[in-house]
């Protein structure tokens, strides 16, 4: 949107902080700070209206080594432009160069993640409220193309999102020639990045080459017919998540370190809604869908819906999804590690690793005293017990005698029996006492400790 008329920089810089509700009173805010024309004028319009807000306002600086001399100069100018605003300055050097060469990602990738990370880390040191950044309508439009180009589904149509989170962008419905107009205008110092003038790069290849000729050839107001499409589309998906929130409970338990996916009721969703579905869970698993693809989603709602229990899968990013016979799972490669914990009589315990609690509780025996047990609740003969118990999930070779049975089973055995798929048997409580199994929590009593005649306190087991 060209700024026409009587509104200024300024005003549409509120306007867009009111609209998107970016920032409240006494806010702790840390700009991202690159030294270039939309971070100088960020940094120009938050320290404007400091006072107004009782904001206090912090500058951050992300030296990324890109261009030597130059990039060291880019970072004496943030510096110096702090002092003069009477603003904190905090900088980091990260050799993205040397990053690009051991990861592979993409130059302007690898800038981005460690720019991100640095601007968080900053935020934490503070306890700030917001971290701005300066992304304006022309990158809106440029990001919206690229997604186009790779294939976006309807999210990547919505481009640089105003706000998410923590993070805002309150320059993102000005053009990029109001800014530079404006600090012109104010005699404002600013440094320009000489990478951005360089058509090698893809994203500097559409703003230098191609938007110019799409705004000459075809929309001079491409600007804001983009913004509008992102606008419209934004409205839409928010509709279709809110459908999508109201059903995911039903078809989705989330736990500690997994994610359980209830596959009957999937199943009978519409394609779309799987596709959805699935997108939200990796999501909720990785914080982000970052080099999550149409056709990982594809393959996977085809491999739930047609595999065979016990099949595993493997996706970006170390997820790992795994089909039971009833549930899929899906989880971090080598997340859940081996756990072991001392649970004293009486006692309980929280397991970090699987997110729930066992206690330990004892009884004297009575002659009226009635059983009811539960899978998540057993009685044990304490007279048969030593010392404390051991809790912990399994291990090579496990083996125990389950309730009923007058010889041992491997507990491998027993969970194949029990149809428990591979991955949830990592995450099953084993109580142990020298060296033997007392229960398979949640599954099944160790006959060998199990209340007689002879039995005269009970030891209460039980899972919460």
């Amino acid at each position: 949107m060209i700024l026409r008329g009587k509104i200024g920089i300024k005003e549409k810089f509120l306007e867009t902080i009111k609209k998107y509700d970016m920032i409240r009173t006494k806010d702790k805010i840390i700009i991202g700070l690159s030294g270039g024309p939309d971070s100088v004028c960020l940094l120009d319009l938050f320290c404007s209206i400091r006072e107004e807000f009782q904001l206090e306002v912090f500058a951050a600086h992300l030296n990324h080594c890109f261009r030597g001399r130059e990039s060291d100069e880019d970072e004496e100018f943030a510096k110096a432009l702090c002092e003069k605003y009477n603003v904190k300055f905090f900088s980091k050097r990260v050799n993205v160069p040397e990053i690009i060469e051991k990861t592979g990602l993409s130059p302007e990738d690898a800038a981005r993640r460690v720019r991100y990370d640095f601007l968080f880390e900053i935020k934490e040191k503070l306890n700030a409220d917001k971290i701005a950044v300066g992304h304006n309508m022309n990158d809106h439009e440029e990001t919206v193309l690229m997604n186009i180009f790779r294939g976006t589904g309807t999210e990547g149509l919505i481009g640089i999102e105003p706000k998410r989170g923590c993070l805002i962008r309150p320059l993102i419905e000005i053009e990029r020639t109001n800014i530079e107009d404006y600090l012109k205008k104010h005699n404002i110092p600013y440094r320009i990045d000489s990478t951005n003038l360089k058509t090698e790069y893809y994203r500097n290849k559409i703003r230098l080459e191609l938007i110019p000729y799409i705004k000459q050839k075809f929309c001079p107001h491409f600007s804001d017919a983009v913004k509008r499409l992102s606008d419209i589309v934004a409205l839409d998906v928010s509709f279709i998540e809110s459908i999508i929130e109201n059903i995911y409970p039903s078809l989705v338990t989330e736990g500690e370190n997994f994610i359980k996916l209830h596959i009957k009721p999937f199943e009978k969703q519409p394609t779309g809604a799987r596709y959805r579905i699935l997108r939200k869970v990796i999501g909720n698993i990785l914080g982000e869908l970052k080099d999550i693809e149409f056709n990982h989603i594809k393959s996977l709602d085809e491999f739930i819906i047609e595999q065979s229990p016990g099949k595993m899968v493997e996706l970006p990013r170390g997820i790992c999804g795994e089909k039971g016979y009833e549930e899929f799972y899906f989880y971090i490669k080598g997340q859940i590690k081996d756990f072991s914990y001392v649970l004293n009589i009486p006692g309980e315990i929280y397991i970090t690793e699987i997110g729930k609690k066992i206690s330990a509780e004892l009884l004297d025996r009575t002659t009226n005293f009635k059983l009811k047990a539960t899978p998540l609740k057993v009685f044990v003969d304490y007279g048969k017990i030593r010392g404390n118990l051991i809790v912990r999930n399994r291990r090579p070779g496990d083996r125990f005698f389950p309730f009923g049975f007058k010889f041992s089973k491997k507990l491998q055995d027993f969970f194949v029996d029990q149809k428990i798929p591979s991955f949830e048997r990592n995450l099953v409580p084993i109580v142990e006492n020298e060296g033997k199994i007392v229960w398979v929590g949640g599954f099944r009593l160790d006959d060998r400790f199990k209340i007689d005649d002879n039995t005269t306190q009970i030891l209460i087991l039980e899972i919460k």
